[in-house]
């Protein structure tokens, strides 16, 4: 595996926008097995976790994705899976190269990913409710099953992509929006999965504006 010429550059994903932080600051980070330089990342303060959250309870307020139907969200879902596969070279060596771990392990690591994010496309069309009539004399109980609203999620740095897929697919599938705090240390396929998610919204809802980013 070659080691990059530059470190990859990243921005934070708020409010379906590419932003830096606040602040102006960026930091960069060394791989822990090469010493040399894999990532720069803008650096977060309050301020942007604050624009984070706002932007996530608008989305989950006035937005459509809590309202989407349940195949919609699936298809949405499903479709990450797939980038999710496509993309495994290139994600796996993003965490080699910022974990320090191997690229066997990584790999591995990756069809996992795909495959908890199938999963949760499936529970998409599971979320319905259901009635009981045997809790007595003229009643009858009535459980609906909703999204609650912002889910707020942190990650650590060993398993960053695996990790986040065991939390954030299953939030969406709800109908959930969600803030995502990954790893200082490895958050550059996290980044990149928001890339994958607004590519697969605007393939689901505009095909032909799909472009690779």
């Amino acid at each position: 595996m070659s080691l990059p010429a530059t470190p990859y550059t990243y921005q934070m994903l708020i409010a379906g926008r590419w932003v830096e932080a606040r602040s102006g600051k960026r930091y960069t980070w060394n791989s822990p097995a090469h010493d040399v330089p894999v990532g720069d990342y803008p650096e977060a303060g309050a301020e942007d976790v604050d624009a984070a959250v706002d932007a996530a309870r608008k989305a989950f307020d006035e937005g459509p994705w809590p309202h989407t139907p349940g195949a919609e969200r699936a298809k949405i879902l499903m479709k990450v899976a797939d980038a999710i596969r496509d993309d495994a070279g290139e994600l796996a060596r993003i965490e080699v190269l910022e974990s320090g771990k191997p690229i066997s392990q990584a790999r591995g690591e990756m069809e996992g990913t795909a495959g908890l994010w199938e999963y949760a496309a499936t529970l998409c069309r599971h979320l319905y409710g259901d009635t009981y009539n045997n809790l007595g004399k003229d009643m009858l109980g009535l459980v609906l099953r909703e999204p609650i609203g912002v889910v707020g999620m942190i990650t650590p740095w060993n398993f960053p992509l695996l990790i986040i897929s065991q939390k954030l697919p299953f939030a969406l599938a709800a109908g959930c929006t969600a803030v995502v705090k990954p790893s200082e240390c490895t958050p550059g396929t996290t980044l990149r999965l928001g890339q994958i998610l607004m590519l697969s919204l605007i393939h689901i809802s505009e095909p032909t504006r799909l472009r690779r980013i």
